[in-house]
């Protein structure tokens, strides 16, 4: 069995978190005032299918085959060939980490404000 590196499992822990926090966040725009703009009644509920959609994905994952913990760890470990150490190799996965969260993050944010108009 493939060792994993202990920070790619906190990559896919929060990975699955802001996934998580995404649907959150677009199913409270839904409940808010979701039913009373176009835009959001089409986009909000593809957005919550595909952050449902990654959930179940992610933590079949981690219950079974581990397959996203082995993309991280081979990810962290080309990096840190890349950059000749092991700190810049984990700076760069925090960041990307969180670029991905907070993207996730903003589009439903993006979808209301679209949708408001504002």
């Amino acid at each position: 069995m493939q060792q994993h590196d202990p920070a790619a499992k906190v990559g896919v822990w929060a990975y699955l978190l802001f996934t998580l926090a995404s649907f959150a966040l677009a199913l409270y725009y839904m409940l808010l005032d979701g039913f009373q703009h176009t835009i959001s009644i089409a986009a909000l509920p593809i957005w919550m299918g595909y952050t449902i959609f990654t959930l179940i994905k992610s933590i079949a994952d981690l219950i079974g085959a581990q397959k996203r913990t082995a993309n991280f760890t081979r990810m962290l470990a080309r990096w840190e060939d890349a950059f000749g150490k092991r700190g810049p190799a984990l700076a760069l996965l925090i960041f990307m980490t969180l670029a991905v969260g907070l993207i996730k993050l903003a589009v439903p944010v993006i979808i209301m404000m679209l949708a408001r108009g504002s």
